[in-house]
């Protein structure tokens, strides 16, 4: 009987510990397989976000994309770029894989966070709702990216698993302005008023070769009016341009002549205090350095984005927007000025390290993430 029990009882230990072992297996596929999962889904997420980047560019007009002269939002460009991106196997790799199936959607996401879901066109957007481009990517047996397999999994029935990954990219009129995405001269919006066509978000074109009232310099037709800036105190306050500092009271020529050269450091946002900074006098060897830099220079600042204000009254402006100008030249004279075409080309107009949504001026932020 005693030898008997002894049989029983190893008999039970084996039992336990192959239901121990089961377990921990199960603990191991757990350990292995779900970690396994998790970095899939990142990279799944990272290639979703970087595709959704590379197609929201070409929702506007850009030679890149290849619709320089296409009606913004261009939602097939958008689609066909970031389609293309996603399942390049240079760019997109997932568990050394490249992407085979993807989904992309356009439409409009409104950035306030409600509906907080892609509005599919048609669709009237209001002024939060910016257009956008959305990835979705899934690795699964259901389509031919394949699932993710299992090491471990397998003793549980399990045999492969499934990941997905959305990003959402947008791309809008900047809000607001960071490090050297300004440059350093403040327009009053009553020029752009003048100038600016508000209904097709687009600069007025000339109608004759006549200057302007009160300039000297003949336009073209059919192309955007060229004007010149003149300071306050060359110039009425329709016409008239001023250097701001932007947050700095910093008042002198060399640190005026880095902002032109982009080393400004500061961010400006629509209506933020105290607002921009305009400065006293003309400082008249600055517009020596603008000519240098503009179109009839080397182009460095032959587009740039400056602050729009009500007034160039001297002293601190609250900025109502951001606007895009190319640069011609500038004079140094008697009665300096800048002269400048309004602009709204996106692959030119693009504010450095801006985002938020403000007024159509022709400037436009760099495509960022919302979801």
């Amino acid at each position: 009987m005693h030898g008997k029990s002894k049989a029983r009882q190893r008999g039970a230990v084996a039992v336990v510990t192959a239901i121990s072992l089961v377990m921990l297996l199960g603990f191991a596929a757990l350990a292995i397989d779900i970690g396994n999962l998790l970095v899939a889904r990142n990279e799944l997420q990272n290639a979703a976000d970087a595709a959704a980047l590379a197609g929201a560019p070409c929702l506007f007009q850009r030679t890149q994309c290849g619709n320089a002269t296409a009606t913004a939002p261009d939602w097939s460009s958008a689609t066909q770029k970031a389609s293309g991106f996603a399942t390049a196997s240079s760019s997109n790799k997932v568990q050394g894989a490249a992407i085979k199936f993807t989904q992309i959607a356009s439409g409009y996401w409104n950035v306030t966070g409600a509906p907080g879901k892609l509005q599919a066109v048609p669709f009237t957007p209001g002024a939060n709702d910016l257009p956008a481009i959305q990835v979705t990517m899934t690795k699964s047996t259901a389509n031919a990216n394949g699932g993710i397999p299992v090491y471990l999994a397998g003793i549980l029935g399990v045999s492969s698993l499934s990941a997905a990954a959305i990003a959402t990219a947008v791309v809008s009129r900047p809000g607001y302005v960071g490090p050297r995405g300004l440059f350093p001269v403040a327009i009053s919006k009553c020029l752009y008023d003048n100038y600016w066509n508000t209904s097709t978000n687009s600069p007025k074109q000339a109608t004759s070769t006549a200057p302007l009232s009160g300039q000297t310099v003949n336009q073209t037709p059919n192309t955007p009016y060229v004007f010149q800036i003149s300071s306050a105190y060359q110039a009425n306050g329709c016409e008239a341009g001023q250097w701001t500092t932007l947050t700095s009271q910093q008042n002198d020529v060399p640190f005026v002549r880095g902002l032109i050269a982009g080393q400004n450091a500061d961010s400006l946002g629509i209506g933020s205090q105290p607002g921009t900074y305009i400065q006293p006098g003309e400082k008249n060897t600055l517009f020596t350095a603008v000519d240098n830099c503009s179109a009839n220079g080397d182009h460095s600042c032959e587009y740039e984005t400056v602050p729009v204000v009500n007034s160039v009254g001297t002293g601190y402006q609250p900025v109502v927007a951001f606007a895009c100008v190319r640069i011609l030249k500038a004079d140094n004279g008697s009665k300096p000025y800048i002269l400048v075409q309004m602009s709204n080309q996106p692959d030119k107009c693009q504010a450095a390290n801006s985002g938020g949504v403000g007024p159509n001026y022709g400037a436009i932020t760099p495509p960022r993430l919302v979801q």
